[in-house]
């Protein structure tokens, strides 16, 4: 795809329409148990469904006899009531005949234990002769269905590393090293210098001899560790770069998507051969309110607005769980609040709950007996609203004036050496649901991405820093941005080995401090005094700071560095960076985050939101849309909004509102 001058987090989608739906599965139903699907689906205002994503032993049910009918009548069939279909490569799921007959296309674990069949994700995304037949029935559905007008487009595979993500097969171990010639030039002797080989007597005389990291016995190096994460991520997205380059060939029409997001991928790379992401959203693992915004945020740092594949519909369970059943409202709310925070499509997961297989408790919008109920009855009423004003939502993105930073690589180099410590990651939620809670228009900032229209930079303990990042940084703040780092910033390099500057390294100058010491302390342990005497834990671990050009505004309150700088701020430029000498956690992240906003000029959306209440705004084409979402149990008064009309309730709104349980308000002003 074409890369973007507007920064991913601030792009909108191409969509047109604004998809709702449900994914599909009519190869677990009857003719008579489908028969009413197509006149519910218009009623409730469904435009699009997804489907064929497990179904390639229905399509090829013999190798090489391929039968789309089946598909072709229920394509057909929704298509006569106005329901379109998303189509979807089935290679999550290939037909038993391939799997017995090649059984070297399995995967294996790091035990050396061959994967079976009888799940799903059990063959090699890196097999030669797997990635043949995947090849060949994206093209024989691509083939069939190119001119097929309510086909609008394709989702490849079906959550790329959700259940299995590091294979040790041959196929993968000769991929590897294929993969590390090609990354050092066929220069074994830049490999041993990138990894450090001299360490164990690690050094290698070949690329032959290069073997997947395994921790068998004892830890593998940190910096193979992350070149092989870097081969998963690069591998995974050939796997689906090959599905997709068949499909736009075949019909430069369709839009290609893929549902995320699951371990060791890169998604800022992954998505440049998307037109829109697509997110898999089941908050009721957490019941999280903060669920949806970070997830939603990781995909729009990513590649901008994005779908959501699968959004929960109803309560859900595996053999050792199930989650609570939502309340009402609160389905509608998850949809609303995904659209908050960037969403141009939604399917609810699913359309009818199965009787059968693993998941026979992953409820749906209809129940098991295929009676429309509560669940149903909130469908249609998010279905009747986004008739009204999805329309509206699209062509607008997301206002970010405060961006946590993200980048896949520094989780990937963190969790090779963690030491028990919390991740970048880690750090970025709780910076992130600290922002939100306050109504800040915040967002997840890719970091390779511009910084335009930024106030608040926040670097939640990357690792590694090269020069071009530290010098992007550094003119952020000149230009008048403020920066707020953690503990651990800079100590590595790209290759994952410590550096050898004083921490943070190449940001020492832009921080005016450097670390004169620095350990881990037990959960609990260690508090910091900020300036006018709130005192804060610390995020297990400390560093006592030495200042050069900077200001001291938070010092160590015990153990044997008590009084020793802890939290710093310099002025640079036109601008300030703070830097904090401890992670950021859900615990501390309020006191330790307010220096770096009361002076960066970013303002609430809302002054005054009620507890439990939401606010998140959408601009572009000359509109502004304010998204409020009320996750409590009680309504809420909200005053202070600016005016405009409410989208939803078709009413206007004159600085004051009241929203009931569980409701929302979208107020659209010039």
């Amino acid at each position: 795809m074409t890369e973007h001058a507007v920064p991913r987090h601030h792009r909108p989608s191409r969509l047109r329409t604004f998809l709702f739906g449900a994914p599909y599965y009519p190869e677990h139903w009857t003719d008579d148990e489908r028969a009413d699907d197509p006149a519910r689906m218009a009623a409730a205002g469904v435009n699009c469904v997804r489907m064929a994503e497990f179904a390639w032993d229905r399509m090829e049910p013999r190798e090489g006899a391929y039968d789309f009918s089946f598909f072709d009548a229920e394509v057909d069939r929704l298509g006569a009531a106005g329901v379109r279909t998303i189509l979807c490569t089935p290679t999550a799921t290939p037909p038993r005949w391939l799997t017995f007959k090649y059984p070297e296309v399995l995967r294996v674990d790091r035990d050396g234990r061959r994967m079976e069949h009888g799940s799903r994700q059990h063959a090699c995304t890196n097999s030669p002769l797997f990635r043949h037949y995947s090849r060949r029935i994206t093209a024989a559905m691509a083939e069939h269905f190119a001119g097929r007008p309510h086909v609008i487009g394709w989702q490849t595979d079906n959550e790329l590393n959700c259940h299995f993500a590091l294979c040790y097969c041959q196929a993968c171990q000769e991929a590897f090293r294929q993969w590390c010639r090609q990354r050092y030039g066929d220069d074994i002797d830049a490999l041993n210098d990138a990894w450090g080989a001299a360490f164990w007597a690690l050094t290698f005389g070949d690329f032959a001899e290069v073997l997947l990291p395994t921790d068998r016995p004892a830890r593998s190096n940190p910096s193979h560790v992350l070149d092989h994460r870097r081969f998963v991520s690069d591998t995974t997205a050939a796997f689906h770069r090959e599905q997709a380059e068949i499909l736009r060939a075949a019909n430069a029409d369709w839009f290609i998507t893929h549902n995320g997001l699951m371990r060791h991928i890169d998604y800022a790379a992954f998505a440049r051969d998307l037109d829109v992401l697509g997110v898999d959203l089941y908050p009721a693992f957490s019941m999280d309110d903060h669920a949806i915004p970070f997830s939603a945020d990781l995909a729009r740092s990513a590649a901008g607005n994005f779908i959501v594949p699968e959004l929960q519909a109803g309560p859900g369970g595996q053999v050792g769980y199930m989650h609570p059943t939502p309340a009402p409202g609160q389905m509608r709310l998850w949809m609303w609040q995904s659209a908050a925070h960037g969403a141009d499509g939604v399917l609810h997961f699913r359309w009818r709950t199965c009787r059968f297989g693993a998941e026979e408790y992953w409820c749906g919008v209809l129940d098991h007996d295929n009676v429309p109920r509560r669940r149903y009855e909130e469908f249609a009423r998010e279905g009747a609203e986004l008739a009204r004003a999805g329309p509206r939502v699209l062509g607008t993105a997301v206002d970010v004036e405060v961006g946590v930073l993200v980048e896949h690589e520094q989780l990937e180099a963190h969790a090779a050496m963690p030491l028990g410590n919390p991740s970048p990651r880690d750090q970025a939620r709780a910076a992130h649901r600290e922002l939100w809670r306050r109504a800040m228009p915040v967002g997840l900032v890719e970091a390779s991405d511009g910084f335009d229209g930024l106030k608040l930079l926040v670097l939640p303990g990357f690792v590694m820093m090269d020069a071009d990042l530290a010098e992007r940084l550094e003119a952020f703040v000149r230009a008048g941005g403020t920066l707020l780092a953690t503990a651990w910033t800079g100590t590595r390099d790209r290759c994952n080995r410590i550096i050898d500057h004083t921490p943070p390294g190449l940001l020492a100058g832009l921080f005016g401090a450097a670390v004169d010491e620095y350990g881990k302390l037990p959960p609990g342990g260690g508090r910091i005094e900020l300036a006018g005497g709130a005192g804060v834990e610390s995020g297990g671990w400390y560093e006592v700071l030495k200042p050069a050009s900077a200001e001291v505004i938070g010092t160590w309150a015990d153990g044997h560095y008590a009084g020793g700088p802890a939290v710093t701020a310099a002025a640079v430029g036109k601008g300030r960076a703070f830097y904090v000498g401890t992670f950021l956690t859900d615990a501390n992240a309020a006191p330790l985050v307010a220096p770096a906003i009361s002076g960066a000029g970013a303002a609430p959306l809302v002054d005054g939101l009620p507890e439990g209440v939401e606010a998140v705004r959408r601009s572009g084409d000359g509109r502004s849309l304010l998204f409020l979402l009320n996750h409590a149990d009680a309504a809420r008064d909200l005053t202070g909004l600016p005016p405009g009309a409410d989208l939803l309730a078709g009413r206007d709104v004159d600085g004051a509102l009241t929203l009931g349980p569980r409701d929302v308000a979208v107020i659209e002003s010039s």
